[in-house]
This record gives C-alpha cells, structure tokens and sequence, in this order.
C-alpha cells in the first residue's frame, strides 16, 4: 500500500450472545445490528467512498455486517476473509493495511477492543472526532483514516477524520 492514502476500519454491526454450544466466531447479529448495519450503509453511501478492497474477519457477524453494507461499496471492490483479523489483534490489523495493494481505498471490517487500539495507536493527533472516538467505538461504527505518507517507513501514524455511526 502506498501510506499516505486512506483507510477505512468498520466494527461489527451488533450481535447476540452466543448460546450454549456456540463459539464467539459463530455468533450472528441481532435485530438491532441488522437495522444498524443498513442505516450505516446509507451514511457511507453518502459519503461516496471509493474502497478498491475489503479485507473482512472470518467471523459470522463480521461478514454479516459487511453484506448489509456492500451495497455502499464500489461493485469492483476485492473482499478477502482473513482469520488474523479475528485473532491476533492491531498487528494483523496494521500487516493489511502495510501489504494492501491495488486501486481504491481499504476497508477492515473487524472487532474491538483491536479496533480501539489500532485507531489510538495510530491517530495521535487530538481532533474533535478522535475526542469522540475515545468515549467509545461503538458497533457498527465506520471510521476514515487519513495515514501520513511520512509514516511509510516507520510506525504508521495518521488522522482520524470521520467516525460515522449509524
């Protein structure tokens, strides 16, 4: 990826507990998720993204939400699943944005708390929306990072400039 270039971090829209037998992977979202996930959609849709790839956590309510927000994206957009996103926190986070190549912007679909970490760890600079951020990213938030091209060889540093909620 060439750092200097916008990134886009999705949570995953609301989902149920897991019921006995279940594992944490395997739960789905809730009624409210769902309706989350597509007031989301229109708000991204109205910002007129231009995501060239997604790279979305294996688990179902991970990729349940990106499907109800798909229709926000560009059609060409290339979506992969990738377990690390699930379980080895920010740094699986921060290799998939390093190692992202193509057209367009990336989207990571994901979980907190990692998603909290890596927004902090990597947008240092205080702003009205990064204040926001800090009282908490809730489900199916959407947040666009502006990385710093100075950052290409080093930490990746950047500006949180958008946190939509649904």
């Amino acid at each position: 990826m060439t750092v200097g270039q916008t990134i886009h971090i999705l949570r995953h829209a609301h989902s149920s507990w897991a019921v006995p037998g279940q594992r944490d992977h395997q739960r789905v979202l809730d009624d409210r998720g769902q309706e989350d996930a597509i007031r989301l959609a229109s708000r991204v849709e109205a910002n007129a993204v231009r995501i060239g790839r997604v790279v979305c956590s294996t688990a179902v309510r991970a990729r349940q939400t990106l499907d109800l927000v798909r229709k926000a994206l560009p059609a060409s957009a290339d979506i992969r699943f990738s377990d690390k996103l699930y379980a080895l926190g920010s740094v699986a986070y921060e290799a998939e944005i390093r190692d992202a190549e193509g057209e367009g912007e990336l989207l990571l679909v994901g979980h907190n708390p990692t998603i909290e970490q890596l927004v902090f760890d990597i947008c240092t600079t205080d702003t009205d929306v990064l204040r926001a951020a800090r009282a908490g990213i809730g489900t199916a938030n959407w947040l666009i990072v502006d990385l710093d091209p100075a950052s290409r060889n080093g930490a990746l540093r950047g500006t949180l400039r958008a946190l939509l909620k649904p």
